[in-house]
């Protein structure tokens, strides 16, 4: 609109006058701005904000309880502000539009409910949250605001490939599905079952920031036996290997399948309940029929590297990668994975040896997926949140809270080793053993607490 001193006057004297940014912080604005505010801002965060950015956000302020990760990233950004605590950059909400939640696993909720309760867009990292009501109180905090909630994992879109395989009935009814990982491993295995006696503070921390990482978990020294790398494998901060890769290679079933969570979980290791989770286990789930899957199908979750037995007429030179998903039908065997680059076919025929049929079947499969296209994850997000459309989201909080809650009944079974465990979704308790209870409340320390929200 050209603007002349009339206009100037009027629009001046209503108090309505603007020129538009064409810069924040030294970046190039987009048309629709969605400023972004990271917390975590290092490790994951720093990857977070890339794709993101990418996808048409800009990075508006930055958190850390790590002065050292904090430094690191705000060299990238020079001119953008900077905290060391969540609640003092939430004291400057009206700066940005949208925050991404890149903190370890027991701080999830309680950022993400607060981003919320300000009217903010919010991504909040896989797992969604640390305990199952943690998830419910996300889930009714979405609803009452309508903002956009997606969980970060990443690789969500990619469960296609799958869907596809399902609907064109090659696999036929799915009977068991089976899903692993390497995780633990060399990635985050805690040195001790037992938590440090002692701690210093170093690598970034001090006593200040050290109590804002606990956040509502328990005190604890602060100890790189504990952050910022192998707080996964501690159950008060994070939530094993099933909450960081059964959150990525299960993700295709839950979604295909509708499932919600378990009826039955029972978690199977040799090493007592201590600490920090079982370096090795394995949980097997039920789930109750759903209108997507008419019949009941048992789940089995591996860790640190163990895989199932090959099944009967795959190739003979065939092996199972280091984390994969298998869906075993009534006429094929699917084998795949979404997470890092993707992709999978089926590897048999149920019940058959390896011949003609076999290939036949895999053909068929190879066809059904040529030229798959697949949404971008964080282009999602970032369109949905500046459009105000949260159902636009593939892994939204809708989808995403209830997929959660379900990892987390199984990883409560791992305290109650060898013992099957039974579910009540609708009371949302255990019914036969009432200790388990108190593993799916939110925690809470001080003054991190989520009361506000029930």
């Amino acid at each position: 609109m050209k603007l002349t001193r009339r206009t100037f006057l009027g629009t001046a004297a209503a108090g309505v006058f603007y020129i538009p940014a064409r810069t924040l912080y030294g970046q190039e604005l987009p048309r629709r701005q969605l400023r972004l505010a990271i917390v975590g801002a290092g490790g994951i965060g720093g990857m977070t904000r890339t794709e993101l950015c990418k996808a048409g956000a800009t990075v508006a302020a930055l958190c850390d309880v790590n002065r050292n990760a904090l430094a690191s990233q705000a060299k990238r950004f020079p001119s953008i502000p900077t905290y060391m605590d969540w609640r003092e950059l939430f004291k400057h909400h009206k700066d940005f539009d949208a925050v991404a939640v890149c903190t370890p696993d027991h701080t999830h909720a309680i950022i993400g409910l607060h981003a919320m309760r300000l009217g903010k867009h919010v991504y909040i990292q896989k797992p969604l949250a640390h305990s199952y009501e943690e998830c419910r109180m996300l889930m009714a905090e979405q609803k009452r605001t309508g903002v956009v909630a997606q969980m970060g994992n990443q690789h969500h879109p990619r469960g296609k490939v799958f869907r596809v395989l399902m609907e064109t009935g090659l696999i036929g009814d799915v009977t068991e599905v089976v899903c692993w990982t390497d995780r633990p491993g060399r990635f985050w295995k805690p040195a001790s079952r037992e938590y440090p006696k002692t701690g210093v503070f170093d690598r970034g921390f001090t006593a200040a920031s050290w109590d804002m990482w606990l956040g509502p978990g328990p005190e604890n020294p602060c100890s790189p036996l504990i952050a910022p790398r192998v707080w996964r494998g501690w159950w008060d901060y994070g939530t094993g290997a099933i909450g960081d890769m059964a959150i990525h290679n299960a993700d295709p079933a839950f979604e295909v399948f509708g499932w919600g969570a378990p009826v039955a979980v029972k978690g199977v290791c040799d090493e007592p309940v201590a600490a920090a989770f079982p370096g090795r286990g394995k949980i097997e789930m039920t789930f109750a029929p759903t209108p997507k899957c008419p019949r009941a199908v048992k789940f089995t979750w591996m860790n640190a590297g163990q895989t199932p037995p090959l099944p009967t007429g795959v190739h003979p030179k065939y092996a199972f990668g280091d984390n994969g998903l298998m869906f075993i039908g009534t006429k094929g065997i699917f084998n795949g994975l979404v997470w890092g680059v993707g992709g999978g076919n089926i590897i048999a025929a149920t019940d058959h040896e390896w011949n003609g049929e076999t290939k036949a079947l895999q053909r068929a499969g190879a066809d059904a997926l040529r030229g798959l296209t697949f949404h971008n994850h964080y282009k999602e997000f970032v369109d949905a949140a500046k459009d105000g459309t949260p159902e636009t989201c593939g892994s939204k909080m809708a989808y995403a809270a209830p997929f959660t809650q379900a990892l987390l009944v199984g990883a409560i079974s791992l305290r109650f080793p060898n013992r099957e465990l039974r579910f009540d979704p609708a009371a949302e308790r255990f019914t036969n053993c009432p200790e388990a209870n108190n593993f799916l409340k939110a925690p809470s320390r001080g003054a991190f607490t989520m009361k506000d929200f029930a």
